[in-house]
C-alpha cells in the first residue's frame, strides 16, 4: 500500500476513503481472471494489493518513484471519472484516460496535497505512460489476475489524442525547438547567474548551490535522479584522475572523468559548505548536493524546481537579447543540460565515441542525433557551387 512519506502520493488510507466514498469494488473488476482463485501466482486479493506486487519486482527507486506514480495516477483517475477500478477498464476507457492527460481537469474529491499532475502532458510524456502501463498491465495478466490486457489493443501510435503533430513539430504545426541550449546562450546564462541576489545567507546559499547543480550536471551529463543519490564519497582519485562513480539507468555502475571546470565548481561548493577541497575517506554519507540546513540532500525534484525557477527568472532578460532564446528557457529543463553538453561536444569535435561514454549511451546512434549539425554543414558546403562545371574550369 502507498504510503505518506511519498510525496505528492496519496497514503493507503486516504485511497481506501476514496474507494468507499465512490462505492467502486477493487476486489471484483470484470476483467479479473476467472483463474485468479487457483492459479493466481501473487497474493493480491485487490488491484491496490495487485499493484503494489508488480512494485515490489522494481528495484531502482527512481524508477520505482515514477512507476508508481503512473499506476496510482491511473487507478485514482479510473476511481473518481469511471467509477470502476482498472481490474474493469476496457479500451475505450484507455483512450479517455490518454484524452485526460492531454488536457487534465483535477477532480473535485482529489484533496490539493495529491501531486498526480500538474497540467498537459506532453506526447513523450504520454507515450512513456502507456509503455510503464502496459508493463504493470502484462504482469497482471502473466500472474493470472487479469484476463487481457487492454493496452494491446492502443495500437503504437495512440497517444491520447486523436491528431498528433508530426515528429519534429508541435502542437501548433511550428517546427519543434531543439532541447539544448545554444552555446552562446549558455554563456550568456552563466553570466546572467552572477547577477543574481545574494543579499541573505539564505539567497547566497541557494544562489552557491544552483552554480555548482548547472555547472555539475553540464560537465558531467548527469541525470537529476544520478545527482540526487550521489554522496561526496562517490567522488575518488585512481589512475591519476578525479573521477565521480555514477549510479545511473539500471543500477549500472560507471566512474566519470572529472575535468578542470568540474573539480574547480566542486572545490567551490565545498568551500562554501566549509568541508575541504576535496572529498576524503570517511565521506560516504556527506550528500554531494545539500539541504539549505546543509546535513540532508536534495531530492530530484528540488534539483528540477531549482532549476525551472533560474530559467524562469532568467527568461525576459534572455527574449530581450535574442526572442529565440526566451522560447527555449521557457521550455528548458534539467534534461536539456546533459543534451546541451551533447551538442557542444558536438560542434567542438569531440569524437563521438567520447561522448557517447560520457552520456552513458549504450548505443552510438543514439548520440548520433547531437552530431547532426556537423553533416549538415558539411552537405551545405558541398553543394553551395555551381553542380554543372566541369572539372578544371574556372
Amino acid at each position: 500500500m502507498v504510503g505518506s512519506s511519498l510525496k505528492g502520493l496519496p497514503a493507503g488510507d486516504e485511497v481506501a476513503l476514496l474507494v468507499r466514498r465512490e462505492g467502486v469494488s477493487v476486489a471484483q473488476g470484470e476483467n479479473r481472471s476467472p483463474l485468479h482463485g487457483e492459479s493466481c501466482q501473487i497474493a493480491a486479493g485487490n488491484d491496490l494489493e495487485a499493484i503494489e506486487c508488480w512494485l515490489a519486482t522494481i528495484d531502482n527507486p527512481n524508477t520505482h518513484r515514477a512507476y508508481r506514480k503512473e499506476a496510482y495516477r491511473l487507478l485514482l483517475w479510473s476511481i473518481s471519472f469511471r467509477q470502476k477500478s482498472i481490474s474493469s477498464l476496457r479500451v475505450d476507457d484507455l483512450h479517455g484516460y490518454f484524452d485526460w492527460l492531454a488536457a487534465p481537469e483535477r477532480h473535485r474529491d482529489w484533496p490539493s496535497h495529491w501531486r498526480l499532475i500538474n497540467g498537459p502532458l506532453k506526447e513523450s510524456s504520454r507515450r512513456q505512460a502507456k509503455i510503464i502501463l502496459q508493463a504493470l498491465f502484462d504482469y497482471l495478466v502473466n500472474a493470472a489476475y487479469l484476463a487481457a490486457n487492454p493496452f494491446r489493443l492502443l495500437g503504437k501510435n495512440q497517444r491520447g489524442r486523436e491528431t498528433i503533430a508530426p515528429a519534429g513539430f508541435d502542437s501548433e504545426g511550428q517546427v519543434a525547438i531543439n532541447r539544448w541550449i545554444e552555446p552562446a546562450l549558455w554563456g550568456w546564462l552563466a553570466e546572467f547567474l552572477g547577477t543574481l541576489p545574494v543579499s541573505t545567507p539564505i539567497r547566497l546559499a541557494r544562489v552557491e548551490r544552483l552554480r555548482f547543480i548547472l555547472l555539475w550536471l553540464y560537465r558531467t551529463a548527469a541525470r537529476r535522479s544520478e545527482l540526487a543519490g550521489a554522496r561526496m564519497g562517490h567522488v575518488h582519485r585512481s589512475h591519476g584522475l578525479w573521477l565521480w562513480r555514477v549510479i545511473g539507468k539500471g543500477g549500472r555502475v560507471v566512474d566519470v572523468p572529472l575535468d578542470h571546470q568540474a573539480l574547480e565548481a566542486l572545490v567551490r561548493y565545498r568551500r562554501f559548505r566549509g568541508l575541504t577541497d576535496y572529498p576524503g575517506r570517511g565521506e560516504g554519507g556527506v550528500p554531494l548536493v545539500a539541504a539549505l540546513d546543509g546535513e540532508r540532500a536534495v531530492q530530484g525534484l528540488q534539483i528540477y524546481s531549482s532549476l525551472k525557477w533560474f530559467f524562469r527568472m532568467a527568461e525576459p532578460a534572455a527574449r530581450a537579447v535574442e526572442e529565440q532564446w526566451g522560447d527555449a528557457l521557457k521550455g528548458a529543463s534539467t534534461h536539456w543540460i546533459r543534451h546541451s553538453l551533447a551538442s557542444h561536444a558536438a560542434r567542438a569535435g569531440v569524437p563521438i565515441h567520447l561522448t557517447a561514454e560520457r552520456l552513458r549511451h549504450k548505443s552510438h546512434a543514439t548520440t548520433q542525433r547531437y552530431y547532426i549539425h556537423s553533416s549538415l554543414k558539411e552537405q551545405a558546403e558541398a553543394f553551395d557551387r555551381d553542380l554543372l562545371q566541369r572539372e578544371g574550369e574556372g
